[in-house]
């Protein structure tokens, strides 16, 4: 996860985020949290 879009990590990782820390990561956590109620 990085603001900068541009940001060399991405270019290795095989996942990648860009944006806030503390905006994408909430959101994050809740759509773990439904998916795993739905199994």
């Amino acid at each position: 996860m990085n603001k900068n879009e541009s940001a060399p990590i991405f270019d290795v990782a095989s996942y990648g985020i860009c944006g806030d820390l503390y905006k994408v990561t909430p959101m994050l956590i809740e759509a773990i949290r439904a998916a795993k109620a739905a199994k």
